[in-house]
């Protein structure tokens, strides 16, 4: 009976000391309505404490967001109610520590503060890790004159969530994944909406970069998912890989004429994303693959045209090359599976950028083709167009091919040459039927701009 009361004593003052230090991680609500109060509270900032900004303009304000929460209990700034604490003037964010969350911010009329970066996961040498942003507006924040980075990521494991990128005219690019080492970054960048960017020259409407040429060769294992790009002009790339080892998922591309370009880098997977045609033929492409081990499955492109890219390109590699060149690798070992592709001038296209005068005469080296379907349309273009034959095996498996010009496709062993029974519906949109089998090859369907981007702009 003792031994019971001794149990049943220790219980009670574990379960004491569990709530006790629960409630010490608890959220400690912090309101401030200046910039001295702002980062006193940040100074004085511990695990669970919630950092309140009042509603309102805060004009012409640098924010040194410094602290250090934890996994069960992060630091959050926020705004008193969502987007209506205004970021205005000349300001920026910096978010330095671990375990921070920055919520609901909004910024407009105004423009960076800072040399290169409107928002920076790092202050000085210390970075972010383990950090959010999420449902944040960042509304043309744009620099009068000279270039600006509106969100600089460094660190790891870093998130972007449900926020709004719109209306950026600046020179550069939007989101970039710096990449000082050959470290791996674990960053996420996923339910966010990115609208109204228009051709800025060079990298004009290149919403994400993820890493360099210096570092190309190594993996940034960075995740760009379920993310709207709607009216985008960009210049060859909508998002532009410089690293190994990324996913791009689950992305919808509405009018955004540009690619999702692996411009260097090695084992990435590009799968289940919507590419829908774009503002202006020139630019619009699907994707682009440079580089060694990649997986491009269950994708759906539609409406690349013949002086734009093609849905699916297989770049022609140069042999002299290394990191920060600049140059093209050789493309090997290429996964294409699964794919939908429909109504595109250039559907495949091997040895893209073919030119022995330009030193680009490494021809791409092994390709597997594994249950694609490519609808054709009456362009003149062969369905695989082939501007240097590949090396290595070139494996065909359960694809099926219909229309457009199949000249050299008929008769080889894992190519049937019939109607897929996709219907092209009010949309504008080609679907399959409930009853399809080809219907596995969508992950899911297209996003909707009201689907992504701030909770309390969708309310």
């Amino acid at each position: 009976m003792k031994d019971k009361k001794n149990k049943i004593t220790l219980l009670i003052v574990c379960m004491f000391a569990w709530i006790t230090g629960t409630m010490a991680q608890s959220s400690n609500k912090i309101p401030v309505k200046s910039a001295e109060e702002l980062h006193a509270a940040f100074a004085k900032a511990t695990p669970g404490d919630v950092i309140v900004m009042k509603n309102g303009v805060w004009k012409d304000i640098d924010i040194v967001f410094k602290a250090n929460g934890t996994e069960s209990a992060p630091v959050t700034l926020m705004a008193e109610t969502p987007g209506q604490t205004i970021i205005s003037g000349s300001s920026s964010l910096r978010i330095a520590g671990r375990h921070l969350v920055v919520d609901g911010l909004h910024f407009k009329d105004g423009h960076s503060s800072r040399p290169l970066h409107l928002i920076e996961f790092r202050s000085g040498n210390i970075p972010a890790e383990h950090c959010r942003l999420t449902n944040v507006v960042i509304s043309s924040f744009n620099k009068p004159k000279g270039t600006d980075v509106w969100v600089g990521l460094f660190g790891s494991h870093n998130q972007i969530d449900h926020c709004l990128f719109e209306g950026k005219t600046s020179k550069s690019v939007l989101i970039i994944v710096w990449r000082a080492t050959a470290d791996a970054n674990y960053h996420r960048i996923a339910h966010n909406h990115f609208k109204d960017m228009p051709s800025i020259g060079l990298g004009g409407a290149t919403a994400i970069r993820i890493g360099d040429g210096v570092q190309a060769l190594s993996s940034s294992v960075t995740t760009v998912e379920s993310n709207v790009f709607e009216n985008m002009l960009g210049i060859g790339k909508i998002i532009n890989i410089k690293s190994g080892g990324n996913i791009i998922r689950g992305n919808t591309f509405i009018k955004a004429s540009g690619s999702i370009c692996i411009r260097q880098g090695n084992g990435n997977l590009i799968e289940g994303n919507f590419i829908f045609p774009g503002m202006q033929d020139n630019y619009t492409g699907g994707i682009l693959v440079i580089g060694e081990n990649h997986i491009i499955r269950q994708n759906y492109i539609q409406g690349t045209r013949r002086r734009g890219k093609a849905a699916i390109a297989l770049y022609e590699g140069q042999l002299d090359n290394h990191p920060g060149k600049g140059g093209y690798y050789p493309t090997k070992n290429v996964l294409i599976a699964n794919n939908t592709l429909v109504d595109n001038d250039k559907n495949i296209v091997v040895g893209q950028l073919y030119n022995p005068s330009k030193g680009l005469t490494v021809p791409v080296e092994g390709i597997r083709y594994v249950g694609n379907v490519i609808l054709g349309n009456s362009s003149a273009t062969p369905v695989i167009e082939v501007l240097d034959k590949p090396t290595g095996e070139v494996h065909y498996e359960d694809n099926t091919f219909f229309g457009g010009n199949l000249k050299g496709l008929a008769g080889i062993p894992g190519i049937a040459i019939e109607d897929p029974q996709l219907t092209l519906g009010a949309d504008g949109k080609y679907h399959y039927s409930k009853t399809n089998p080809l219907r596995r090859n969508l992950m899911g369907l297209p996003l909707k701009p009201d689907q992504v981007g701030p909770n309390w702009r969708r309310q």
